[in-house]
């Protein structure tokens, strides 16, 4: 019996980083027409994956037919035929980013990025 209360107590201390992760950031994306727009409403800016050495996150964004506009191609690359991972800079505290189609339907966002202050925890944000 105590070495099934042991490995219960292991078996749980080991899911503790997972549930962290899935832990949701502090905003939402705001969707206003074609544009969506990641908020850092942190004390610190959002990042890239640190161990890769990339400058932002990744807003990955799926709907029918978008195109993106001139800008958010500088970001974006069509994963499929319905989704676009979009590579953004750096965000700052307080700032935001904008990414814009010029058509399409968009049905769903979320960015992964990190965050200094929470080491190599990733921060999630979703569509509203």
């Amino acid at each position: 019996m105590k070495k099934l209360f042991l490995l219960s107590a292991l078996a749980l201390s080991a899911c503790a980083p997972i549930a962290q992760l899935a832990q949701p950031g502090e905003a939402k994306i705001i969707q206003e027409g074609l544009s969506l727009l990641v908020p850092n409403t942190g004390v610190d800016a959002l990042t890239g994956d640190p161990s890769r050495q990339t400058p932002g996150g990744v807003l990955t964004v799926s709907g029918l037919g978008l195109v993106p506009d001139a800008e958010a191609k500088t970001w974006c690359t069509l994963n499929t035929s319905a989704r676009w991972d979009c590579r953004l800079p750096e965000i700052g505290a307080g700032q935001r980013a904008r990414v814009t189609f010029s058509s399409g339907v968009i049905n769903d966002a979320v960015f992964a990025g990190y965050r200094a202050s929470k080491g190599g925890v990733p921060v999630f944000l979703f569509l509203k």
